[in-house]
């Protein structure tokens, strides 16, 4: 977890107050008591309510113990004056957007809500199914037929914690530097969800469209997915021919390999269906485990997908000290994940014990102060240099950039984002292809761009420069690249002491999978998620986007803030190493103490839940009409049996629900049919019961709560025009309750735009240098085929 005794907690002298305790601001409350910041849960007397979440040991919440390590709890009513004294110590509180105590007014306040503060659904009932379906994240999972199944566990919340603590500690540090923060910031539960799907809805405005596919089946990748072994289960994503050439020799194949129109992924995608039956028989014999080792070492990304039994003995958790023993308040531990940054500079809080109700310290002594500062986005001034490429190195730079960051973006032309393109032709280059990647313009927004060659002496000398006035340098890169460049932490510290550099490939720098070939979609198999998703007659489910990439990126940002943090106060750098696996683990977390704790697996039961009836996904009128509806209560049943009458007036009780489940979703699936699903669901939450659209990439882009929130903002770029643009899920809450979003200050820049301003204006290049290294390829603004760089 960190680089050596006696080190800085990054985040000490931080007061940090819940008082609302629901999962998203626990977990955002984790992290900076992961830090080292001064956590204190504010409860009422019966304690949050994740005390009361299942599993339990010995009647206390696992999970509400795995949330709180390291914090405080004090009970406290509003008449209570100890209530005064933690405000005036604390720097940021944290709420759901209803405190149960009296916020002050000019403390620095953070809402994590699911649908923030203002648009029509401001007032709905959310959950984590809600939230998914209505962020286009369900539609694509499930059978081709449907229903589409939701994932399980409180993912959207925990995901919505982690972007409130970028968002609270990235504020936090401009205060610390004098800048202004607003009094009253909120993040929507959706809107951080929408991350993960923003690129398939400025698809869909640009009249590109995808469909449900079917179980683990997702374009532009084939062959993708989780296959049966004969010691467990293989996870297979295979992106250029050279993967699927060695993939095929590896499962006896080689008949195949080199037909034509297998040799790009699209092709093998639309012979699925001819292909699948050979993978599937190729690999029903053999050892999951051994062909994972033997594709990685031929450069394949596959990957063992461990069961949540398994994961504690995978051997490079195993290496990497993943799992540790969490103590719970009444003295039993469990062996559970902690978070997945080493900041070799700095330590990370190592208190594992959860703390019982009510069991507190010594109330803060100082009276925090905000001094009057200047206007500004909290980080502006920091430099980041954005070697990364894809989407999670570039997202984890992208909230930096939001935030107000000077995040210069390097590149080369012939090793350009990846993003932009899997390769390069002739024909691509010739018709600007490189500027019409959606993925990459939309991972790229409120940033600068140069191209460097850094293969060459001239384009490492010019980084080198870049870095002497950087503040962080974030990479992506496979384990073993930056070496390869003569670019490792130890050179870059050469020219900047303090300097910090956030290496994230998929499995960290360190331990035995370190230099194993990975996607975003090999970082979820790799996880175990899976194991958790979908029905108990499939295999294990993917969330069909590349869920691990994006998890990742909101990882990265983590770390960035937490180093940064530690920089600006010791003045600091460091080496930070971040496994994007890791990052998944949180959201597994549920399946994790199940097996911790009845050592069992989780039952997948697909749309079921097995203390709610009706819970399910719902068919609705139109092409592909579903609706999200969870009755938790008896009011909720008695409002909908009073909508849905006749149909549902022969089901009574809970346990008479329950034990009838398929014969009411029958039921309840005749009466939907008819309903148009927007207008279903407003039907629905007008009397309290919790229902959400299942949105379509289409429906995202067109929603009247995003609409009506600003949340697409329309910005000129070039080459492809006017397009929106997503904002971050943080924004400002206005006095009179309205909320305004962070201006998006520029589109993403095109390859090398940003060359002139930055090496000449500001690295003070001769114009004859400049136009040297264009003439010789070290830099430039088009794309070009490899192996044409002229180096003399």
């Amino acid at each position: 977890m960190n680089g050596g005794a006696n080190v800085a907690l990054p985040l000490s002298g931080l007061v940090i107050l819940d008082v609302s305790g629901s999962i998203a601001t626990a977990y955002c409350g984790k992290l900076f008591a992961v830090g080292g910041a001064d956590v204190w849960d504010v409860e009422p007397e019966t304690g949050f309510a994740t005390r009361q979440l299942e599993p339990f040991v010995q009647e206390e919440s696992a999970l509400h113990a795995w949330l709180s390590t390291g914090k405080q709890s004090i009970v406290i009513d509003a008449a209570d004056a100890r209530w005064q004294a933690l405000c005036a110590a604390a720097d940021l509180v944290l709420t759901d957007g209803h405190p149960r105590l009296p916020v002050p007014a000019g403390i620095f306040t953070l809402d994590i809500r699911w649908f923030g503060a203002d648009g029509p659904y401001t007032e709905f009932r959310g959950s984590d199914a809600a939230a998914f379906a209505l962020a286009g994240m369900l539609r694509g999972i499930g059978p081709v037929e449907g229903p589409p199944i939701m994932p399980s566990g409180t993912q959207a919340q925990i995901n919505a914690g982690a972007v409130a603590y970028i968002t609270g500690l990235g504020h936090l540090i401009g205060v610390e530097r004098g800048i202004t923060a607003p009094d009253h910031l909120e993040v929507s539960i959706l809107e951080a969800t929408l991350c993960f799907t923003e690129v398939g809805a400025i698809n869909a405005f640009n009249d590109r469209h995808s469909e449900r596919m079917g179980i683990n089946r997702f374009p532009p990748t084939y062959p993708l997915g989780i296959y049966r072994c004969h010691d467990g289960w293989l996870g297979i994503t295979a992106l250029t021919p050279s993967q699927w050439h060695t993939l095929c020799n590896l499962l006896g194949m080689d008949d195949i390999a080199h037909k034509p129109e297998y040799q790009t992924a699209l092709g093998r995608l639309a012979d699925a269906h001819l292909l699948e039956p050979r993978i599937v028989a190729a690999l029903s014999g053999v050892s999951a485990e051994a062909t994972f080792y033997e594709g990685q070492r031929r450069r394949v990304p596959l990957a063992r997908v461990p069961t949540m039994a398994e994961m504690p003995n995978v051997d490079h958790f195993i290496a990497r000290d993943v799992f540790m023993p969490v103590v719970l308040s009444n003295g039993t531990w469990l062996n559970l994940p902690l978070i997945p940054c080493r900041l070799y500079g700095s330590s990370l809080h190592r208190e594992i014990r959860a703390a019982a109700l009510d069991q507190h310290g010594s109330l803060p002594s100082r009276r925090r102060e905000r001094p009057s500062g200047t206007p500004g986005l909290p980080l502006s001034g920091i430099r980041i240099i954005d070697l990364s490429m894809g989407w999670a190195g570039p997202l984890a730079a992208r909230h930096m950039a939001d935030l107000g960051a000077d995040v210069i973006k390097v590149e080369s032309c012939e090793r350009f984002d990846w993003w932009r393109s899997w390769e390069a032709t002739p024909e691509w280059i010739a018709d600007q292809g490189a500027e019409k990647a959606t993925s990459f313009n939309m991972v790229n927004r409120n940033k600068r761009a140069i191209t460097l060659d850094l293969e060459g002496d001239d384009g490492r000398a010019l980084l080198l420069e870049l870095v002497k006035d950087a503040h962080l340098v974030v990479e992506n890169f496979s384990a073993g690249v930056l070496p390869q460049l003569g670019l490792t932490y130890d050179v870059l510290k050469s020219v900047n002491p303090q300097i910090v550099l956030l290496s994230m490939p998929a499995f960290g720098t360190r331990g035995p999978w370190s230099g194993f070939r990975a996607y975003g979609s090999t970082v979820e198999h790799a996880s175990g998620l899976p194991h958790l998703n979908g029905r108990p007659q499939d295999p294990p489910t993917m969330m069909h986007v590349a869920y691990g990439d994006a998890v990742g990126g909101i990882n990265g940002a983590i770390c960035l803030l937490t180093a940064l943090r530690h920089r600006l106060v010791t003045g600091k750098g460091q080496f930070c190493d971040l496994s994007q696996v890791e990052g998944l683990l949180p959201l597994a977390i549920h399946g994790i103490l199940e097996e911790a704790v009845h050592q069992r697996p989780l039952e997948r039961l697909g749309n079921m839940h097995q203390g709610m009836s009706p819970h399910g996904v719902y068919r609705c009128a139109g092409a592909d009409g579903w609706i999200v509806l969870q009755v938790t209560g008896e009011y909720q049943w008695s409002a909908l049996r009073k909508l849905a009458a006749p149909h549902l007036d022969r089901f009574g009780d809970l346990d008479d629900r329950l034990r009838r489940r398929s014969e009411l979703d029958d039921a309840i699936n005749r009466w939907t049919a008819a309903q148009e699903p927007l207008a279903l669901m407003f039907m629905l939450q007008t009397v309290g019961i919790t229902a959400a659209r299942v949105s379509s990439a289409e429906n995202v882009m067109f929603d009247p709560h995003l609409e009506s929130r600003g949340f697409w903002q329309f910005m000129e770029r070039a080459v492809v025009g006017m397009q929106p643009n997503p904002s971050s899920p943080w924004r400002r809450v206005n006095a009179d309750g309205t909320t305004t979003p962070e201006i998006i200050r520029s589109p993403a820049p095109t390859l090398g735009q940003h060359n002139a301003l930055i090496l000449q204006a500001e690295l003070k290049m001769t114009s004859e240098r400049y136009a040297d290294l264009l003439s010789r390829g070290i830099i430039g603004h088009t794309p070009r085929m490899p192996g044409t760089i002229r180096r003399f």
